[in-house]
This record gives C-alpha cells, sequence and structure tokens, in this order.
C-alpha cells in the first residue's frame, strides 16, 4: 500500500565539532554552519495543503480523461518543471526509480517514485500520492529558492498546473480563478447590469454596454463614471474588483451613484440586476437574403439565430430567397450550441460524432426532422478564423448537401476541449475528443475547403466567379475526394491540400456579394451543393 506514504528529504549533516570550544574555534564553528545545507522551511499546512488538492484534481483529470493516454510521472515531471519561469535554477531529472530534484547543478533531493499496484483503492489515491510527491520536491525547492518562498498558493498552483499541459496541444491551459470567471461569464452569461469598465486610476469609466441590458434601459451610457455601488466607493479599485461589486444575485437591486459624462452632478440610479449573455448573432436583410452574422457560439445562440429567422419573414420586403450564414472568425464556442444550429437547418440525419478513447466523450450527434427554413438556399462563409464548432456546422451543411460554403480553407481545429473547475476555482481546459464530419473525416489541423474559393479570386465580379468556379467541371470533386482522404497526420500532403484554397483572415464583403450571386444562380448553387456533398460513412476515413 502507498496510499499515505510522505517522501522524506535526504540531507547530508556535518560531523559533530568535538573539541572544546574557544573563542577562535566558536568562529571556526559559526563559518562551518554558515556552509552547511540549510534546513527545510516549515511549510504552511494550509497553503500546501490545498495545493496538493488542486493537483491532485488536475493530475486525475488529466489521467482519466485526455484523448491520449498520459502517464502520472510524466504529469508529476512536467509540474515541477513548470517552476522554472519563477526560478531557471529549479531543475527536475526522472529515472525509472527516482524523482531528482537539483537546484542549478546540485541535486538537492532524492524520492523513490510510487510503486505500481493493483490495489484499487491505492490506484484510486494514485493521483494524490504524485501530487504530494510534487509537493515535496517544491518544499526542497523553497529551502534554496527566494522566488519560490514569496510565491502565492494561487501562483504556484498556476505555475505547476500550466507546467503539467504544457506541450500537450495547442489547446490545452489552465486559467486562475478571475480568468476563469471571466470566460465562464462569456459562455454562460452573469448576472449583472450588462456594462463593461475602465478601471484603476480614479473611478471606473463605463468602456461598453450591452444591448438591451438594465444599463440599457435605465439611462447608463458609455463614459459615464461610476462613484459607487451598494455604498460602497470604486476609487481606484481594479476591473475585477468593480466587475464583482456590479454582480449579485437575481432580481437584486443595485444601487449606483453615477457622475454623467459631461456633468459635474453626480446622481443616484438604481438599477435592477438580470442575467447578461452576450449577443452573438447579428442579422441583416439585403436583397431578399438573410444575412446572419456568428461570432461565436454561446448559451444564446441558437436561440438568436432561430429568432432572427423568424423576424426576417416579417420584415422582408418580399418571400425570403435564401439564408447566408457568416462563421468568418467564428473560433467556435459551446460544441452543443453549434450542434443546435447545426439542426436548426437539417432535416433527420447526422450532424457528426467524436472518436476518443474516454467514454464520457463520446458523442454521436443527429439532427431531428425540422428544418426551420423549409429547404431555403443556404449559404455558409468560412474563412481561415473559422474553427472548432462552427466549422461542424460547416462540415455537416456541406456534407449532407444543405449548404454551399463559399469563402478560404477553414482553421483546422476538430479538437474538442472538456472544461473541469477545480477546487480553487479555476478551470483545467483539455482535449478529449476529435470531431468526424458525417461524411467521415476529422477536419482537425486539415480544415474545411469551400465550394467557391475567394482567396485566389483577383479582379473578378462576385458573379463571374461563380460561373468560372462552376465551368471547372470534376476538379471541385476530386479536391474534395482527396481532402476526406488524407491523413490528418500527413502534415505534407495536408499542406498542400490547404494551399488550393489557402486561408484568408479577412471578412470583407466581397464574400457575401458572391454568396448573395450565388443565391440568385439556382442551377450553380445546386450544382456546388452536390459537387462538395459525400456519401455519410460509418467509420472515419482519414485517421
Amino acid at each position: 500500500m502507498i496510499e499515505g506514504v510522505r517522501y522524506r528529504f535526504l540531507f547530508r549533516h556535518s560531523g559533530v565539532v568535538k573539541s572544546a570550544v574557544t573563542a577562535l574555534g566558536l568562529a571556526f564553528f559559526v563559518l562551518l554552519a554558515s556552509c552547511a545545507p540549510r534546513l527545510p522551511i516549515a511549510p504552511d499546512d494550509d497553503y500546501d495543503t490545498q495545493t496538493i488538492a488542486v493537483l491532485s484534481q488536475a493530475i486525475r483529470l488529466l489521467e482519466s480523461r485526455y484523448i491520449d493516454p498520459l502517464p502520472p510521472e510524466q504529469l508529476a515531471f512536467k509540474a515541477i518543471e513548470g517552476l522554472q519561469p519563477l526560478d531557471p535554477d529549479i531543475k527536475v531529472d526522472l529515472t525509472p526509480d527516482l524523482i531528482i530534484a537539483r537546484y542549478g547543478k546540485d541535486p538537492i533531493t532524492r524520492l523513490p517514485l510510487p510503486a505500481d499496484t493493483p490495489d484499487e483503492e491505492a490506484n484510486n489515491n494514485s493521483a494524490n500520492v504524485w501530487a504530494s510527491l510534487v509537493m515535496d520536491c517544491v518544499r526542497a525547492y523553497r529551502v534554496y529558492s527566494p522566488a519560490l518562498r514569496q510565491v502565492s498558493a494561487l501562483d504556484l498552483q498556476s505555475y505547476l498546473i500550466s507546467g503539467a499541459i504544457d506541450g500537450l496541444d495547442p489547446y490545452s491551459r489552465y486559467e486562475n480563478p478571475n480568468r476563469a470567471a471571466i470566460s465562464r461569464d462569456r459562455r454562460e452569461g452573469y448576472i449583472g447590469i450588462g456594462v463593461d469598465v475602465i478601471a484603476g486610476s480614479g473611478y471606473p469609466v463605463i468602456k461598453k454596454i450591452t444591448e438591451n441590458s438594465p444599463a440599457t434601459q435605465y439611462g447608463l451610457h458609455p463614459g459615464d463614471q461610476i462613484v459607487s455601488v451598494d455604498g460602497t466607493d470604486l476609487y481606484n479599485r481594479s476591473r475585477l474588483d468593480v466587475s464583482q461589486q456590479l454582480k449579485g444575485a437575481p432580481e437584486t437591486i443595485a444601487q449606483l451613484e453615477i457622475n454623467p459624462t459631461g456633468s459635474n452632478m453626480v446622481r443616484a440610479v438604481s438599477v435592477p440586476r438580470a442575467r447578461i449573455i452576450a449577443r452573438t448573432v447579428f442579422p441583416e436583410i439585403r436583397h431578399n437574403a438573410l444575412i446572419i452574422e456568428v461570432s461565436s457560439f454561446n448559451n444564446d445562440t441558437a436561440d438568436e439565430i432561430d429568432q432572427a429567422i423568424h423576424d426576417a419573414r416579417i420584415w422582408s420586403n418580399g418571400p425570403l430567397q435564401g439564408i447566408i450564414m457568416d462563421l468568418r472568425g467564428n473560433r467556435g464556442g459551446l460544441l452543443n450550441q453549434g450542434v443546435s444550429v447545426a439542426d436548426a437547418f437539417l432535416t433527420s440525419g447526422p450532424i457528426g460524432t467524436t472518436i476518443t478513447r474516454v467514454p464520457a466523450a463520446k458523442h454521436i450527434f443527429t439532427s431531428d426532422a425540422r428544418d426551420v427554413t423549409h429547404g431555403l438556399p443556404l449559404v455558409v462563409l468560412i474563412n481561415g478564423r473559422t474553427a472548432s464548432s462552427a466549422e461542424l456546422v460547416a462540415a455537416a451543411l456541406q456534407d449532407r448537401a444543405r449548404a454551399v460554403l463559399v469563402g478560404s480553407t477553414s482553421f483546422g481545429k476538430g479538437a474538442v476541449q472538456a472544461i473541469n473547475d477545480l477546487a480553487n476555482h479555476g478551470t483545467i481546459t483539455f482535449t478529449w475528443s476529435r470531431l468526424v464530419a458525417p461524411s467521415g473525416y476529422t477536419f482537425d489541423r486539415i480544415g474545411l475547403h469551400p465550394a467557391i474559393c475567394t482567396s485566389k479570386a483577383a479582379d473578378i465580379s462576385p458573379r463571374q466567379l461563380v460561373l468560372d468556379s462552376q465551368k471547372q467541371t470534376g476538379q471541385l470533386s476530386a479536391i474534395m475526394a482527396a481532402w476526406r482522404q488524407v491523413n490528418y497526420l500527413d502534415e505534407s500532403t495536408r499542406h498542400k491540400l490547404r494551399n488550393t484554397c489557402p486561408p484568408s483572415y479577412d471578412a470583407d464583403k466581397f464574400d457575401v456579394d458572391v454568396a448573395l450571386a450565388l443565391i440568385e444562380n439556382p442551377a450553380a448553387y445546386g450544382y456546388f451543393r452536390q459537387q462538395t456533398a459525400l456519401e455519410i460513412a460509418g467509420m472515419p476515413t482519414n485517421r
């Protein structure tokens, strides 16, 4: 059993001075003592216990849920290496039996690695044992490192967890409690009045107001100063502190003192708090086509799109001729919202699946029988910044012959991340599955290829580009077949295929004009829709 094992430090001690202590001998003894190894600083039990708990939780999650198997000794070793930005003299070596902590060139402690055991209870506690091992190394380093002795518990946790996941993939990351709260608000919304502020020097100033928020309804404006909230003076408060003061429980009232822009008077305003979710859908109607710009996917995105389609039917000057969904610059967001958006335009059938070793991450996404647009022509705009769940939406609509893609090759992020809350209120986000399009290929690292490529278009009208692209009989279908067969790990072939329509990072009106020209040409729309669709596959085609 290795449960609860504590690894002790192995220090070498100087010999005992046996001679009588004279004045000269005492001076020699003091000099000798100053050269001897320093004893460990007594740890702060609360400080270390919290760090062990948080690191143990992170190791347990990574070991059991990361998309590829991760041995715990690798996570422990990388966690210790994560301290090097704090102090470059912190070094660590790993042998089959030992972890060796070094400071500079000198080994300062050698600790035995936990032995493998078939005991189920011990395995369940192995993450805690590895986290305790890391903390024993941290305690040894503290003796020698002033920077490590001064670091806070939260910062130490950040160094250790960020080190453990460093190099796993481009998307896995740790967020400390402050950054995690900001990300959580962006995804899920928050209870507040709907203002973004500039703060830190003097009184905070309103920078931006969320549309249709309580702040708008109760007469607040950009440029207004917020003097106090609920009796708390906000002078020189940080932006985070001000944001926390403005938040509160649902249906509570924020009692504000406001200094309106251009005024010397301070007035009292009572503003009710409400759930604030950032707007992600921006519709407009042009030539009887609904253009929907979707900036990201949060908890309200699918409902916003459904509302935009409903409103367009009411406000359009005539029957809608088609829909253009602009996903350029959309880096993704909540996967379930992406699935719901695709579902809105599809009838019964697949949207995508995931491949993973983790049972909880295995999903088969399907659409119901209802297409809310009743089959209206649909064009989806993509570019080099279209990624993740936005790519799944575009891939499902392309594979199912429901939409024509216009623009450039997309980013190529088919990896799915799990967001996990930690005991310190931070979050660890790591990859736990890959997305597979309905036709059976994963677009991770290769992206999506549009039916009409605009990144190579120069000095040509949108209508002419549609006609010229239509004349390239067989070329598009050949590219699409090769695209879906390439192994996503084959970097050379992927690079060549992506260069057939190089990623563009612009979002100018030319793509929209091409989409409008396509909607106005039903024959061309039908041609491109069929050229880029493929039979639905049962297994991944490019693993």
